[in-house]
């Protein structure tokens, strides 16, 4: 009697335990899967948006760089995507168009930046404040790219320096196509907007800020920067 006992407990714990670790490791797996789908859907919707906006910064850069190309009739010589090893540690960056010509060196940045729409309206607004520090969005007040377009510029204007063995200044342009921009102060970044770059050089008629041999020097000096240099 005993030993039946025994034998029916034990088949009772088997046959119990075997459906517990059964709906145990089922559930572990339902789990896991659900997580799994879960992660590589985000990582799919992050490398999806990131796509986007590596087009819509193509999409910006190209436009600007259009009507840059434009200023080369009024005399300007125009580089694009000018590549510059960074600081020890640091990773390559590049500047992504350098205008050089009778009314001094510019350096621009270009940042396209998509629009959003405003709760209570049915469309974006397209306009963007710059109070001379910072910008300011439909949906907020940022300093976006406006420190980059300044260092930037710094860096330009320091190896140009070092290269021709002349004192030069470099002013830095922060170009943001798609949107119009209302300028309510100044400061050392000129913000404007993609169609309105041309307006940011002097005119053809205007005093000449760089003599002829000082900008074949430094054309000569981009030049050779936009062959040469490789990117890692």
């Amino acid at each position: 009697m005993g030993m039946c006992a025994w034998l029916g407990v034990s088949v009772y714990n088997v046959h119990f335990q075997g459906r517990v670790g059964f709906i145990i490791g089922t559930g572990a797996l339902f789990l896991i899967g659900y997580g799994a789908c879960i992660y590589f859907a985000a990582r799919i919707f992050r490398l999806g948006r990131l796509r986007r906006d590596y087009n819509l910064g193509f999409l910006g850069e190209r436009a600007v760089g259009e009507e840059l190309n434009r200023m080369m009739a009024k005399g300007y010589e125009v580089y694009h995507d000018v590549q510059f090893e960074g600081r020890p540690g640091s990773k390559n960056f590049n500047i992504d168009h350098v205008i050089v010509g009778p009314g001094g060196i510019f350096s621009v940045e270009t940042k396209t930046r998509r629009k959003q729409v405003k709760k209570g309206s049915d469309s974006p607004r397209n306009i963007v404040e710059f109070d001379g520090n910072r910008l300011t969005f439909p949906w907020g007040s940022d300093d976006f790219g406006i420190k980059q377009a300044r260092e930037n510029a710094a860096h330009l204007r320091g190896w140009l320096q070092q290269a021709v063995g002349n004192k030069i200044e470099v002013i830095p342009i922060l170009a943001l196509p798609g949107w119009s921009v209302d300028r309510k102060g100044k400061g050392d970044v000129r913000v404007v907007s993609g169609r309105e770059i041309s307006s940011a050089f002097p005119a053809t008629n205007s005093k000449a800020v760089l003599a002829p041999d000082l900008i074949k020097r430094i054309s000569f000096q981009l030049e050779q920067r936009c062959r040469n240099v490789e990117v890692e």
